[in-house]
């Protein structure tokens, strides 16, 4: 019972596609709730950088093959010390006044919080899988997510511009299992995630035909809109730990690192299975 257990607690990684690990055949739910935090392992600044993210998910695993989860999470970037912005002679260039819309946006802006929400689907080929006709050296996981993103600053406040975004994403995930004698067992598992986000923001360029009070026209009966696309890929490694089982269900305890938007972060999960 403790092996079948064991490697189902990973239902929940990041808020892209997620890596999932299950036995065969199993059915169950599961919770979980994580925190990363951005570091700087060889900057000149502090190690600690002032952004993280944290993230709650709940999930279903069908006959240890399918899996459907929901996932919302939180992340505060703020990864300098000074903001650049193209501001002109005599203009403002305070970081709370100012916003950069560019792809890399969360290094370019200061105190920028994104909350997401995203659904998930993961299909697993574990190691005693039937589809080839020998066995697999390792676990496989192959999933998709979609989600939608809100952005929010004071300058996005001061600026009144709302800034939102849709994305979704691709995960291949490999896992092994690696018994122990003690009282927990380990899984190190590896994901590679691949995403894609169009982001976007009421338009900054004030168009030619305006109104005879000088407002700007509407089209289609909303506002002017302005986009960018963004693809980012990461690697995460991850060293998670099942422990005993309780009345409250089988907790379990994982650490990871990953290089998200080109930075590193270092992870803490916690969660149980029902």
């Amino acid at each position: 019972m403790k092996k079948y257990l064991l490697v189902f607690f990973a239902a929940f990684s990041f808020l892209s596609a997620q890596t999932h690990i299950v036995p065969a055949g199993y059915s169950g739910f599961s919770a979980s709730f994580n925190h990363d935090q951005n570091v700087d392992f060889f900057g000149e600044g502090k190690f600690a950088r002032d952004s993280y993210g944290n993230g709650i998910g709940v999930g279903y695993i069908y006959n240890g093959t399918f899996g459907i989860d929901l996932g919302y999470g939180y992340s505060l970037y703020n990864r300098k010390d000074i903001y650049d912005f193209n501001a002109g002679d005599g203009e403002s260039n305070s970081e709370d006044e100012n916003f950069n819309f560019v792809e890399n946006f969360r290094s370019e802006n200061s105190n920028l919080g994104d909350k997401t929400f995203s659904f998930g689907l993961t299909y697993y080929l574990n190691e005693s899988q039937t589809l080839f006709e020998q066995n697999l050296p390792i676990n496989l996981s192959l999933g998709f997510r979609y989600g939608t993103k809100n952005y929010s600053s004071d300058a996005l406040n001061f600026l009144n511009q709302d800034f939102y975004g849709k994305f979704y994403a691709f995960e291949l995930g490999a896992y092994k299992e690696i018994e122990t004698d003690a009282s927990f067992y380990m899984i190190p598992r590896i994901k590679l995630s691949i995403s894609n986000e169009k982001n976007i923001y009421d338009s900054l360029v004030v168009p030619d035909d305006t109104n005879e009070d000088g407002s700007v026209p509407s089209v289609g009966g909303g506002s002017l809109t302005d986009s960018f696309r963004l693809s980012s890929t990461y690697i995460e490694v991850a060293l998670p730990f099942i422990l005993q089982g309780t009345s409250a269900g089988q907790p379990f305890i994982e650490t990871s690192i990953a290089n998200k938007y080109g930075t590193t972060h270092l992870g803490l999960r916690f969660g149980f299975l029902f």
